[in-house]
C-alpha cells in the first residue's frame, strides 16, 4: 500500500511539473492603436488623400468625359451604324465603370492604404514581437479577441515606449505592475 501511495504522489509530482514548466505566458496588445498613434501615420494620411485628389478623382472625371464624348457621338445622326455598334459596347462597358465607381475607388483606395501601412504594421508587429520576447511572452493577442484578461499582461504601453511613442492614457492598463 505504502508502494501505491508513492508511486501514486511521484506520479503527481511528475504530472504538475510537465504543466508547470509548460504555462506560458499570454499577453495582448492594441497593435490598431499603435499604428495610429504612430507619427508617421500623419504622412500616410496625407499621401492617401493625395492619391485620392491626384488618382482616383481624375480617374472618374476621365471616365465621365470620356462617356460623354463617346455618346454624343452615338447620338449624332451623321454617325455611321458600324460605328454606333463599336461605341455601343464602349458605352456600355464605361456605364458599368461609372455606375460601380464607388466600389471602384473604395478598393483603389484599400489596395493604396494597405500598400501605405505596411510598413508602420511591420514596425509596430516588430516592436511587439521584441516586448514579448524581452517579457517572456509565448502568445500576443489582440484585446477584442478576449473577454477577460488581467490588466498586467496588457504589454500595449511597453510597445508604445519601444516605439518612443505616447499613447493616451485612457488605453494604459489598470495595473502595470507586471510592466518592467
Amino acid at each position: 500500500m505504502k508502494q501505491v501511495k508513492f508511486l501514486a504522489l511521484t506520479l503527481g509530482l511528475v504530472v504538475a511539473s510537465v504543466f508547470g514548466a509548460n504555462a506560458q505566458k499570454i499577453g495582448y496588445v492594441d497593435a490598431e492603436g499603435l499604428v495610429f498613434s504612430l507619427p508617421e501615420i500623419q504622412q500616410v494620411q496625407q499621401e492617401l488623400q493625395k492619391y485620392q485628389n491626384d488618382s482616383i478623382g481624375p480617374r472618374f472625371e476621365q471616365l465621365s468625359s470620356e462617356y460623354k464624348e463617346k455618346d454624343s457621338i452615338y447620338r449624332d445622326t451623321k454617325t455611321a451604324a458600324s460605328v454606333k455598334n463599336l461605341l455601343e459596347k464602349d458605352l456600355a462597358d464605361l456605364s458599368m465603370q461609372l455606375q460601380n465607381w464607388p466600389q471602384i475607388a473604395g478598393q483603389m483606395n484599400q489596395i493604396k492604404q494597405a500598400q501605405l501601412m505596411q510598413p508602420l504594421n511591420k514596425k509596430v508587429m516588430d516592436a511587439i514581437n521584441a516586448v514579448a520576447k524581452e517579457k517572456g511572452y509565448a502568445y500576443v493577442l489582440s484585446p477584442d479577441a478576449l473577454i477577460v484578461a488581467p490588466p498586467g499582461d496588457d504589454i500595449t504601453l511597453a510597445v508604445a515606449q519601444k516605439l518612443g511613442i505616447k499613447i493616451p492614457t485612457n488605453n494604459a492598463p489598470a495595473n502595470n505592475s507586471n510592466q518592467k
